[in-house]
């Protein structure tokens, strides 16, 4: 009876930790034609990735290439430091779409982001610092989004009540 109730606690354990990271498509126009819209999502499943510190370092990367002052933005988040060592940094992420434009040259950069707090909104600082840049290119569309792959095609809470409810149902039974 012990090792039944000790087997469901390890197996609880297991079902919170997993997928507790959200997915997004990470991927940029300029380099991948399928990242530009309309975005075919079944045709695109491995673009989309889990948001881990690396992943945003990667994403980062390509912002710090863009603009001084994107570099200077990203890394006052933590995640664009200038050594190549993933930030070693425990956060939540957003997904992001944000299309560009420079002169009549357009692209689309989809992505792990932060998520919007007082002091810090991805779009808004990303809008403004392109509208300050002369020459630089000019954010045209920015939206966020907090479930998988920014189409509402999975939940991370919807998985985990699924698990959580008959769990915690087998654990109470124990005691009764």
């Amino acid at each position: 009876m012990q090792a039944a109730f000790v087997f469901q606690l390890v197996f609880l354990a297991f079902a919170v930790h997993s997928g507790e990271s959200i997915k997004c498509y990470i991927c940029d126009s300029l380099t991948d034609a399928k990242c530009a819209d309309p975005f075919m999502t079944a045709d695109n499943n491995n673009l989309l990735q889990e948001c881990t510190p690396s992943i945003a370092k990667e994403a980062a990367d390509v912002f710090n290439s863009a603009s001084k002052k994107l570099t200077d933005f990203v890394s006052s988040l933590g995640i664009g430091s200038s050594n190549n060592k993933a930030p070693s940094i425990n956060t939540e992420f957003i997904c992001a779409k944000v299309d560009f434009t420079r002169g009549d040259k357009s692209w689309s950069l989809r992505q792990c982001a932060p998520p919007k707090t007082e002091s810090t909104d991805f779009c808004k600082k990303l809008t403004d610092l392109s509208k300050d840049q002369a020459d630089g290119p000019k954010v045209s569309f920015c939206e966020t989004c907090d479930k998988d792959s920014c189409n509402g095609a999975g939940s991370i809470q919807a998985a985990f009540l699924a698990i959580l409810v008959p769990c915690a149902a087998l654990i109470l039974a124990q005691f009764h």
